[in-house]
């Protein structure tokens, strides 16, 4: 969420088991965040050195929400039901040369609507380079699979491709800009500016979809680590809609 439609494709760490799984490293991470319309959000992810040029990450993710209203046909309120979806996923970075990255990651996916249940299969790939003057580039493809199934009626995936480059001018300052085209639903394009100072971090953009304004919005986070015998970061992000009926998305993780 730090850094907009560019975050998918360049942000490393255990949780890239979900997203560009090139960018797989040690150590373990775990998020939370709501929706104003109290969905909640939940992630957790692990991940090891297997050698000298291989990482290997498992993580799981959560979606929910309930308290949502059941009707009938014409309308009327007959009870309430809950919403849940999610995805279980192990996967493996590795070199594939010396400014390289490849990653595939691999797991299920299920989604819960009130007491009917489906399960299917999502895989991810992708590629992360670290280029001259300090650039790194990534890009990764996420939703592949079999979505699950309604009594033999599948759903479209949320299939993706993510991309993102970024830049440091100096040592505080690093630029970053991306975007993901998806198959199922609206693409998203954006960038941004992140600024260092000994152990925090702050970064905002701007994240624009074409021809939904009304879902294009800024994006802001900031960053807090420390080093004693170990590496240890808490970030928290916000994501706000140009439209201001739309929701805010919140959230907060913690790694060591």
């Amino acid at each position: 969420m730090m850094m907009g439609p560019a975050g998918k494709a360049l942000a490393a760490g255990p949780e890239s088991v979900t997203g560009n799984p090139s960018l797989i490293v040690s150590g373990f991470t775990a998020s939370g965040g709501m929706w104003n319309l109290e969905t909640t959000a939940i992630s957790v992810a692990g991940g090891l050195k297997a050698g000298s040029d291989m990482s290997i990450s498992g993580g799981v993710t959560y979606l929910g929400r309930g308290g949502l209203l059941r009707r009938d046909e014409t309308g009327s309120v007959t009870g309430e039901y809950s919403f849940g979806a999610g995805t279980a996923l192990a996967g493996v970075s590795f070199s594939l040369t010396s400014w390289l990255r490849g990653g595939v990651s691999a797991g299920i996916a299920w989604e819960n609507i009130g007491e009917q249940r489906g399960t299917g299969l999502t895989c991810s790939a992708g590629l992360a380079a670290d280029l001259p003057q300090g650039m790194k580039a990534g890009i990764g493809v996420s939703g592949i699979g079999q979505a699950p199934s309604w009594n033999g009626i599948r759903k479209n995936m949320p299939t993706g491709i993510s991309a993102g480059l970024s830049y440091p001018f100096g040592s505080i300052f690093t630029g970053f800009a991306g975007g993901r085209i998806e198959f199922s639903s609206s693409d998203a394009f954006g960038g941004g500016l992140r600024i260092d100072c000994s152990d925090l971090g702050f970064s905002a953009g701007y994240s624009y979809a074409p021809g939904e304004d009304e879902i294009s919005g800024f994006f802001a986070g900031l960053q807090y680590t420390y080093t004693s015998e170990g590496t240890y970061t808490i970030e928290a992000a916000v994501s706000q809609r140009d439209e201001l009926s739309w929701p805010v998305l919140a959230g907060i993780s913690i790694s060591l």
